[in-house]
């Protein structure tokens, strides 16, 4: 599932990414985790830090008793239409409907920003925009080399680690393969980064509105929406075009390296996604039991 970055994001991240690895992960303290985040960007005062708490424990109980039933029943489809051949389009096809969770995230983040927003300092807008800009230098420092070909190795052995996670060992011939076509893949790091810095641009200017005019409540909560629901989308014409043409190729060579994959390999997808599915459901019968 995704994984998003931004401030008011690292709630959906924290708790979306569970997707990761629910009971492993510790699905429990996730708000402790979000909550510790959340302070790291904008050293919450005590009554920004109840804000937060109330609106992350309301956004956990949501999404533990709407969510994550449907979770474990995607990644089971997931698991058995993967066992007949598949390709980009299918991949497309399930990209959409992680899009389609986050939209539904949105809606239940929105009040705690519209909250969170306006007691927020000029001091810790700042504080946040220093601390975006250290991530912003980190990021560079992993995907933008200023070497050409150090970036490029970089990008393959970040494509090889992705489809091992999924699959497992790849054999000699596998990884020669895969890394020779991972080379062919569109250029697109900056176009990537250029993104991440308008949506971090957009969820500062966002926070600033919220901050700074005297909205009411119920026009607050619209903006905040509508702008959580299409943080993920660019605006900029060009940089769309060479995103969605990697991402087409992405998916294209994923669909690939499925099809060639061993009778191995394919049990150790199936096996992954499994004991995510049984994950999420242990959970959602705790949650059952709970609140009975």
């Amino acid at each position: 599932m995704r994984r998003v970055r931004l401030l008011l994001a690292v709630l959906a991240v924290a708790l979306a990414a569970a997707g990761c690895s629910f009971s492993k992960m510790g699905y429990d303290a996730l708000p402790t985790l979000a909550r510790w985040q959340i302070n790291s960007y904008l050293d919450l005062d005590p009554n920004q830090r109840d804000i937060v708490d109330r609106h992350l424990n309301r956004l956990q109980q949501w999404h533990r008793h709407d969510q994550l039933p449907e979770y474990g029943g995607f990644l089971r489809a997931v698991d058995d239409r993967l066992r007949t051949p598949v390709d980009a389009s299918q991949l497309r096809a399930w990209r959409g409907r992680v899009d389609q969770a986050w939209v539904a995230f949105a809606e239940r983040l929105a009040p705690g920003v519209v909250e969170l927003a306006p007691t927020l300092r000029p001091d810790q807008i700042a504080r946040l925009r220093q601390r975006l800009a250290e991530s912003n230098d980190k990021y560079r420092d992993t995907h933008l080399q200023a070497d050409p070909e150090a970036r490029e190795e970089a990008r393959v052995e970040r494509v090889v680690k992705r489809v091992e996670f999924f699959l497992g060992d790849l054999d000699e011939a596998q990884l020669r393969d895969l890394s020779a076509r991972a080379r062919t893949l569109p250029a697109s790091d900056e176009a990537w980064f250029a993104e991440r810095v308008a949506r971090q641009q957009r969820m500062v200017a966002l926070l600033e509105r919220l901050r700074s005019e005297q909205i009411p409540h119920d026009e607050a909560l619209r903006v905040a929406r509508e702008a959580l629901a299409t943080m993920w989308e660019s605006r900029d014409p060009q940089h769309r075009l060479r995103i969605e043409q990697a991402v087409a190729a992405s998916d294209a060579l994923a669909a690939s390296m499925v099809a060639q994959a061993s009778p191995r390999q394919r049990e150790y997808l199936s096996r992954r996604l499994r004991d995510y599915a049984q994950d999420i459901d242990a959970l959602s019968e705790r949650t059952r039991t709970a609140s009975r």
